[in-house]
């Protein structure tokens, strides 16, 4: 059996992980399983290499496979992971590695690779180019991976490489909060939680802005965007993603929360107005986001009721047309607390998905 030091150098502390590694970086799962003391550190290790693996880790394809912000969503899903996994009160991480190394056929672009680091306070994210063969890349990249583990976790002033890039987010106590199992919210800015425009913001664009002008001159309330850090459908944001999308909001207050649903959200903010669009009430009122089960569907329902939310609901381009609530079949105690804003008081076609697909 072999013996790395620093592999032994981890193990020794008292942090406890889940890696995923993809693309390249795999000869660090070997160190650390070959080396005494493994099962102290490593809760689960993957090697999602078929793209449907690394769509499952991740609850959806992602939009780039080799990607700092690919690595970071790795790290954020092994974190969660350890979350679930862990069974006593060790410090968490999640590492997260993806990569686009040289191998035996001609690649597009340079040889790169992205890895992430995340725990309960920071992210880390690192990036490097390589041009060699499969094996110098490899041993190269396995350094830096290393040297990142160490700067992270246990010494805090290793050298993370040469030609290495690295961000860092530290969370602020009220952001750690949002990684926790129990509902929270954090404003940045100043707002009184009445009037709140939801979204992914992924990038922000012109209808967003419009949206909540609009909401803000029917109802008369000043609005805010709100972010969930917590999504259903893929893993939270980490805190480099947080704070990039707080930048692109400029100066509108923000409600940070870690609740994905509406039903969530309403008890979180009672007596709110939520602002979204019809594509979301649709969502909303449809059985199969309730798993099929109709008493979670009226649950929720009646959760909306008890918690006094309105629902102000913007028409989208939907399959070609332009839909708006009047053409929503709702469930009648749904239609009781929703609005519709007409045509002729908004119409924007700007989508954050498109936006995306033209900058990549």
């Amino acid at each position: 059996m072999s013996y790395s030091i620093r592999a032994h150098t981890l193990h020794e502390s008292p942090w406890m992980g889940v890696f995923h590694v993809t693309g390249g970086g795999v000869s660090l799962l070997a160190e650390l399983l070959n080396t005494p003391g493994a099962s102290g550190t490593v809760l689960e290790a993957t090697v999602p290499y078929a793209t449907s693996a690394l769509a499952d880790v991740l609850r959806r394809a992602p939009e780039q496979a080799t990607s700092a912000t690919t690595a970071r969503q790795l790290a954020m899903a092994a974190y969660e992971r350890a979350q679930v996994l862990a069974d006593n009160d060790a410090p968490l991480f999640g590492f997260g590695c993806t990569a686009s190394l040289a191998t035996n056929r001609v690649k597009k672009g340079a040889h790169r690779a992205h890895w992430a680091i995340q725990t309960a306070n920071d992210t880390f994210t690192f990036s490097a180019t390589f041009d060699g063969t499969r094996e110098e890349e490899e041993a190269t990249l396995l350094e830096g991976i290393w040297h990142a583990l160490l700067h992270c976790l246990i010494s805090h002033n290793t050298d993370v490489g040469e030609h290495v890039i690295e961000l860092h987010a530290k969370a602020t106590p009220e952001l750690s909060r949002l990684l926790e199992p129990a509902p929270a919210r954090h404003c940045v800015g100043v707002h009184n939680g009445r009037l709140i425009l939801p979204g992914s913001f992924n990038p922000l664009h012109d209808g967003h802005k419009e949206m909540l002008a609009v909401a803000e001159d029917r109802t008369g309330m000043p609005g805010a965007f709100e972010l969930a850090v917590r999504n259903a459908d893929k893993p939270s944001l980490d805190f480099l993603t947080i704070q990039e999308r707080i930048d692109g909001l400029g100066d509108t207050p923000v409600w940070l929360t870690n609740t994905p649903t509406f039903e969530e959200k309403a008890r979180l903010f009672p007596g709110a107005t939520f602002v979204l669009g019809v594509d979301t009430m649709q969502r909303i009122s449809e059985l199969r986001f309730y798993r099929n089960h109709v008493d979670l569907l009226e649950r929720a329902l009646q959760t909306f009721h008890d918690c006094a939310v309105h629902f102000l609901v913007f028409g989208r381009l939907m399959d070609g047309h332009f839909t708006t609530l009047d053409d929503l079949s709702l469930p009648a105690t749904l239609a009781q607390v929703s609005s519709a804003v007409p045509e002729t008081a908004y119409r924007n076609d700007t989508s954050s998905t498109a936006i995306r697909q033209r900058t990549d």
